[in-house]
């Protein structure tokens, strides 16, 4: 190799040195920055027994100057959800329609920092930030079981169906919006999330967007895990995988509590009848 081209390599070698060392310098900066983006959530994962009563998610992180922050909180929408829709048949009331719905998420909350509706109203639709739960119906599939097999309902049909499904889920508290819940402090974000006692089981999800002048900034996801624990979670194991098991619990424990309230009025009985027995006597006089 002569010498002018080892001198031509060597300055390549170098140049390609710089342009590297310059990158890794700027991913080294990226990192942190990316990861002080990622909203911090805690706790993490929430345990549901005996006695759970709901639970509080604290939500924090970083937000650019001027942003707004939008949270929504889902669980996943794999479940194919029963619904029966009632009528008066002969003078008696009895379900006249059973349907399967599908594509529903059982948990969808958002609160916000500002206002939902200065959002652009195809932002609200792109990201799910509406104010009348609008992408469930537009996801939703209602199908109408029939003897020969299940029917898919026609939109106008089946958002009678949804409608009814979202209320009952706003009225549990599993639906929400919290509008100006999140608060913005010196360019930190905080916010608390208020988890209902009827919680779905499953991994679910918190997404934060941040939005300036209409336009969305970024977007990032945090999972959480909803686990039974203690007896509540060896009840639900028996019922998916053992049956016969749990239905004989179910029984004893009926008797158990039906025992209980019977001695429990007879001794309420007793006390008010001053001891003497209630019931027939036989040898009472006619």
């Amino acid at each position: 190799m002569s010498l002018k081209k080892m001198i031509k390599l060597k300055s390549l070698m170098k140049k390609n040195c710089i342009l590297f060392t310059a990158l890794l310098l700027v991913l080294t900066c990226a990192i942190p920055a990316l990861a002080d983006t990622a909203p911090v959530v805690s706790p993490q994962q929430v345990d549901i027994g005996l006695n759970f009563k709901g639970a509080d998610l604290a939500v924090s992180g970083s937000v650019p100057e001027g942003a707004d922050v939008y949270i929504k909180v889902t669980s996943p929408n794999d479940s194919v959800l029963e619904l029966n829709k009632k009528g008066r048949v002969g003078g008696m009331w009895m379900n006249v329609e059973n349907t399967d719905v599908s594509n529903v998420p059982k948990l969808y909350q958002i609160i916000s920092s500002q206002k939902i509706a200065i959002l652009p109203q195809k932002l609200q639709e792109e990201l799910g930030l509406t104010q009348d739960f609008e992408p469930i119906y537009q996801s939703a599939t209602v199908e109408k079981k029939t003897d020969s097999g299940n029917v898919p309902l026609s939109s106008a049909e089946a958002r009678n169906f949804v409608g009814s499904l979202v209320s009952i889920y706003q009225k549990s508290g599993l639906y929400a919006i919290d509008e100006n819940a999140v608060k913005i402090e010196n360019g930190k974000y905080q916010a608390t999330i208020k988890l209902p006692p009827n919680l779905p089981q499953e991994t679910c999800k918190i997404t934060v967007y941040t939005v300036k002048g209409g336009s969305l900034l970024g977007s990032t996801s945090v999972p959480f895990e909803v686990n039974t624990v203690g007896i509540t979670s060896w009840l639900n194991r028996e019922a998916i995988f053992d049956g016969p098991t749990y239905g004989l619990i179910a029984v004893l424990i009926a008797l158990f509590f039906g025992t209980g309230i019977a001695l429990l009025f007879g001794y309420i009985e007793k006390i008010i009848s001053g001891g003497k027995s209630g019931g027939f006597d036989a040898s009472a006089s006619h």
